[in-house]
């Protein structure tokens, strides 16, 4: 094999792996694959019609962000335990406070306000999935004006496990949640940093209480 076709098959492995990574964390955050459940890589690769080599290299990449686990031949979606919620939540505020902070001054002005007008918009009937997409757009915005690829991955893969834990325990958390974020845009768009960085806080704070009421009210 010539080294052009090397290069080529090394490309569309690649492509492979990327697609079924791209299909397995979409399953595991729509809660298709509930934490702690057993995954199929034969169903799976039979499914996306892969070889099993890209599907592998899928996994290993979910394994290395914390999301599935392996243990002999059998892959599981990584169940995250109140401990693991607290400490990502922690992890975030530390994170995400700081770059509130920093948004303040370097977040373009014409962001917060299509944020700010997509946010004043939604309405509690809309899906999950639009929820969770204009939650994910607000955040990453703020993340991204901090400059650091370091801290955009680190908060997006934290972000991810708060979904995994979360989704389905905070009831009653739309127009609070949607009240915070307009806090946080409003701050922003003033260029108030210390305002951000309180309201970015009050909303984690907010959010993990709403958990903790929640795992108390079932017991």
């Amino acid at each position: 094999m010539d080294s052009k076709t090397q290069n080529s098959a090394s490309e569309t492995n690649t492509t492979l792996a990327q697609t079924a990574y791209d299909v397995l964390l979409s399953r595991i955050l729509d809660g298709t694959f509930a934490t702690g459940s057993q995954v199929s890589e034969g169903r799976i690769a039979n499914d996306l019609g892969l070889s099993r080599t890209p599907l592998r290299e899928a996994i290993g990449r979910l394994e290395g962000e914390g999301l599935m686990q392996r243990s002999g031949r059998s892959v599981t979606v990584r169940a995250i335990s109140l401990r693991d919620y607290m400490e990502v939540l922690h992890m975030r505020r530390l994170l995400e406070c700081d770059a509130a902070g920093i948004a303040a001054a370097s977040i373009s002005l014409d962001v917060v306000a299509v944020l700010h007008e997509r946010v004043q918009a939604m309405q509690d009937s809309v899906s999950s999935a639009e929820h969770w997409a204009l939650d994910d757009d607000l955040h990453d915005a703020i993340a991204r004006s901090t400059g650091s690829s370091l801290l955009i991955k680190t908060v997006a893969d934290l972000r991810r496990r708060t979904r995994m834990f979360g989704r389905d325990r905070i009831p009653g958390r739309f127009e609070g949640g949607r009240q915070e974020h307009l806090r946080i845009l409003d701050a922003l768009s003033a260029r108030n940093r210390g305002a951000a960085i309180q309201a970015m806080a009050e909303h984690l704070e907010n959010a993990k209480n709403a958990i903790l009421a929640e795992l108390q009210r079932f017991g």
